[in-house]
Parts: C-alpha cells; structure tokens; sequence
C-alpha cells in the first residue's frame, strides 16, 4: 500500500483503503480504480490524499488502531447524535442525545484499543471537508484513549467515560450558527468569538440536559483550556484542568493540525507533533505530551521519504520502541533513477542515515 497525493494519482489506480462519507457509509471500497470522474470527486471533497495499491509495495501493511467497522460505526453515531441535538429547541430542559449509542460505540473503541497490548498511530486519517467534525469527533476520542491507555492506571470505566467525552467534545456546535460552524474559510473575530461558546453550550447540554456524567461534560468544557491558563473559557491552569480533558486538548489539536480544512492543507504527522512540542508546559502537559507523542509515528507506514544520503524510500515499519526511527525501503539512487533491488534499512539500527523531508 502506498500514500499518494492526489495530484499525482494517475486514474486506474486501485484504492488501497476504503473512504466513507460523513455519515460512515461506504463510498469507495479498497480495491476500487479511482476513475477520472472518482478523482474528480475526491478532489472536490477536500480529499488531497489517499492509499492505493502499488506494485512493489504489496507487503506494506497500514493499520488502524481500532476497526474501520468501529470507526465508522462512531462516525455515524456522532453524526446522528449531532443532527438530532440541532434540531431540539436550545430552549428546551432537555436534548434528543442518544446517551445508549454514545456509549456503545465509546465501549468498542475502548475494548479495541485495550484489546491488542501498545499501539500506536501509524496511519494518516484522510477526511473530506464535509466529514471533518465527525471524523474531528471520532479521532480525538480514539487519541486520547490510545494514550490514556498506554499510561496504563485508568480503568475500562474511566476510560470509556474519557471516550464520551473526547466524542461529545465538541456537541455545543451543535447550537452555534451552522454557517459558522461550517464555513469554508477563517473565521471572523466575531464568529470566533461565537464558536468559542461551544464549550459552556455542550457543558450545559450535557450535564443539565442529557444528565451525562460530570466527568464526561468536564471534557467539552476544559479541552480548549492551556496549561498556562490562556485558553478559554476559563483560563484554568495547571491540573485545575481535569486529566481527561489535558489529554483530549492534545488529541484535539494535532489531529486539527494534520486534517484537510478548505482554507489549509493538512500538516505531516512530523510537523504537527513538532507544533505540540513547542508549546509543551505553555498550551500542553508536558507529562500528558510526553505519553502522546510516544504514540504517535513521525513517518507513518506508507509514507515516502527522502534520505539524507539523496535516496527515496518508503516507511515500511514502525516500532514503538524507536518511533522516530523507522524501517524503510530504499527505492531510488540519489540521482533519482529507480533501484531494480530495492533494499531495507533499519534507521533505529544504522544512525548514519537521517530522513531529510517527507515527500506528497
């Protein structure tokens, strides 16, 4: 399998994973040749990416951390859960919040990640404009509970109550203008000033309305609080802001980083933990930072890169142990030309070779 920009995706290719709409219906299948009219669809989705099958990278596997079946069953939840909130009266005392779905589908990515021992996100997730939030939703829910896991003192109980919150985080969004929340550029002063509001808005619904736990309604309302008390809406600082929702601001910033948005293309996975790094013990934990990055790879399987010695090669591996270190292949001479025995190497194991740059 290979990622490939899809300015340079040559019609007839074959997908190499499946692509789902916003509401987690199968839209294209693996092994499907994306067509002219497919690519140009694709393009006008928001998509600039995706996998394909490739001759010489059969063996090269991209796995996702819980199953396409759980991920686009939440998918599909939040969406519901977030249409039917927008269209109950705000003056209402209660919402039309499925509170059995939410938690059905927080237990599954739950018992997905505590299933399988330490894992680590080694895919880029491809979204398309019009599945962002959902998509947002289901991402930040599944990263937060990937490093929570790894810490390893939560239990199933408080990490599935993580899991609804990093779900439910942004359900206030729900009753911001839907102009705003969808517009296809950046926002106002103004605008943002509204947006901002979603944080109390999903608070109130969730606890007053939806009688959900405190702890899961702690998450919508702390997840854009900084660990230097510059965030909103309360500028907490430190561990006044709740574990689950220190966790949940980091999920939900990096994968915001590295998403396709109409007015900026998605950062590498590289860049996007570079930008944490820097605002470690300001905007971010460093202690909850440091258990994020160490599940997160740099250079995810698929990835093509550019070696300090001139040559390109694809990531092949990834291991924990040595995450900014991966095992690639060795695909063209430093003049470019294509190698007829590609070769392995093991950066974690040769420390002579560097990956200068990851290309598109």
């Amino acid at each position: 399998m290979k990622l490939i920009s899809l300015k340079s995706l040559e019609p007839g290719k074959k997908l190499g994973r499946p692509i789902y709409n916003e509401k987690g219906t199968l839209l294209l299948g693996a092994g499907v040749p994306v067509t002219s009219r497919y690519l140009r669809r694709l393009k006008e989705m928001g998509y600039s990416s995706v996998y394909i099958e490739e001759k010489g990278y059969e063996d090269i596997e991209v796995n996702d951390v819980i199953s396409d079946k759980t991920r686009m069953e939440a998918v599909g939840a939040i969406s519901d859960t977030f249409e039917s909130v927008r269209g109950s009266d705000k003056r209402s005392d209660s919402v039309a919040l499925d509170r059995g779905k939410v938690t059905g589908v927080a237990d599954k990515i739950v018992d997905d990640l505590t299933g399988s021992g330490d894992q680590i996100m080694d895919l880029i997730d491809l979204k398309s404009f019009d599945n962002y939030t959902f998509m947002h939703s289901v991402n930040t829910s599944v990263l937060t509970v990937l490093t929570a896991t790894a810490v390893g003192k939560f239990t199933a109980m408080e990490l599935r109550d993580m899991a609804m919150g990093a779900l439910l985080a942004d359900i206030g969004k729900a009753h911001v203008p839907i102009e705003i929340v969808q517009k296809k550029g950046r926002l106002t002063p103004d605008e943002f000033a509204q947006m901002k509001k979603h944080t109390n808005i999903g608070y109130e619904m969730l606890l007053h309305k939806s009688q959900m736990k405190p702890l899961v309604a702690t998450v919508a309302l702390q997840h854009h609080e900084y660990f230097n008390g510059s965030g909103y809406p309360n500028n907490l600082v430190g561990e006044k802001i709740h574990i689950y929702s220190r966790y949940a601001a980091l999920a939900d910033v990096y994968d915001s980083l590295t998403s396709d948005r109409s007015y900026k293309r998605r950062l590498p996975p590289l860049v996007g933990l570079e930008y944490l790094k820097l605002g470690s013990g300001t905007h971010f934990d460093p202690k909850c930072l440091e258990h994020f990055i160490g599940h997160i790879a740099p250079y995810p399987a698929a990835s093509t890169v550019l070696l300090n010695t001139g040559e390109t090669a694809v990531v092949i591996r990834n291991d924990i142990k040595n995450i900014a270190r991966p095992m690639v292949r060795v695909l063209t001479s430093p003049d470019g030309k294509e190698l007829d025995k590609p070769h392995e190497i093991d950066l974690a194991k040769q420390p002579e070779y560097t990956i200068q740059s990851v290309q598109s």
